[in-house]
Parts: structure tokens; sequence; C-alpha cells
């Protein structure tokens, strides 16, 4: 049986992101929510969706996170996906409680910040691992 490695340092990142997102999962489960988070949302629990229900999305991610982090690129796009399909999702949440549901004007702070979360995933999705040295064209000057 093969020893698992952790795919370097875009392993390291999956593994890291993948703890952030479930914390934010276990927050969107266990913490009161905030006045902002209340409002910009309040649209999902009128559909009488609760947002503790929607908090897999962070739990799933998390957990396909941690999978990938062991396999080499490419196989381990999956992780890097859930890394993005994630923030992404709550960032369109947030936007359409603002934009739709009179959510505050901190709720495009909020989209935007899920928003970075998911490009910061999406950039290290295409660097190179210490185990992964695939052949790349490069720029020249």
């Amino acid at each position: 049986m093969r020893s698992l490695k952790i795919n370097g340092r875009r392993g390291a990142f999956q593994l890291l992101f993948a703890f952030i997102h479930l914390f934010i999962g276990i927050s969107f489960i266990t913490a009161p929510a905030g006045s902002t988070r209340t409002a910009a949302l309040g649209y999902l629990t009128n559909l009488n969706i609760p947002l503790s229900t929607l908090a897999f999305v962070w739990i799933l991610s998390a957990a396909l996170a941690v999978a990938s982090a062991f396999f080499c690129r490419p196989r381990d796009w999956f992780g890097f996906a859930a890394l993005v399909v994630a923030p992404t999702i709550w960032g369109g949440l947030f936007l359409i409680g603002v934009l739709f549901a009179g959510g505050p004007i901190m709720g495009y702070l909020s989209a935007a910040i899920y928003w970075v979360f998911g490009a910061t995933s999406m950039i290290v999705s295409g660097m190179q691992g210490e185990r992964d040295r695939d052949d790349r064209t490069t720029c020249e000057p």
C-alpha cells in the first residue's frame, strides 16, 4: 500500500483552506447570525431554508479539499473546484440578498470577501506542487 503524501504546497494550501471552510461551515451551524447576515440572507429563511442547512456547502468543500490534498496535479482538481464553488455560492447569496431582498450594503462586502476566497483558490490551482512537475510553456521575454 502506498503511503499518503501531501502534494507539496498545493496540498498544504488545500488543507489550510479546508480548515477555514470547515470553521465557516461550523459557524453557520453553531454561531448566532449577526445583523448583516440575518438581513442579507433573511430571504432564505423566509423561503424556509435555514442557514444552518446551507452550511453543508462549506463542510463538503472542506472534506473534498482534504481528500484532494493527497493527489498530484491534475487529479487534485476536485478539491480546488470545491474551494472555489463554496465561497462563490455564498457570495452570490449575499449579492442576491442586497440587490433583490433589501439587505444592507455591508452584504456587498461579505460577497466580495467570499469571492476573494474563491479567487485565491482558483489562482493556487494553477500552481505546481513539489511532486508534480508537468511540462509547461513559459512566456519568452
